[in-house]
């Protein structure tokens, strides 16, 4: 986007950009394990379910038989989304 077309400063949208990252680390912090989370209006953007998992280390040594508990985010597009990106896959190749 060019700046003429542009009607935000700079200093405006790192602003914005600094709103929506924040709230989007404190809805994911919040989250409980297999909720899903909408982006955008009713999830125009896409969602990301988190989920929790565990992993029993098996390399010898210290860690040996440790389990190991971590979250894991899935991330799925919106339909307008995975069609915007196909188009530009498909331009970016000419297919």
């Amino acid at each position: 986007m060019s700046k003429q077309n542009n009607p935000y400063t700079e200093k405006e949208l790192k602003q914005a950009y600094s709103i929506v990252t924040q709230d989007l680390f404190n809805r994911l912090v919040k989250a409980k394990a297999d909720q899903t989370i909408q982006i955008g209006t009713l999830g125009s953007f896409g969602s990301l379910k988190k989920t929790e998992h565990r992993m029993t280390s098996h390399l010898e040594g210290k860690s040996y038989g440790n389990t190991y508990a971590f979250y894991k985010f899935r991330f799925s597009p919106s339909a307008r989304l995975k069609q915007a990106l196909n188009q530009a896959l498909e331009k970016k190749y000419n297919r």
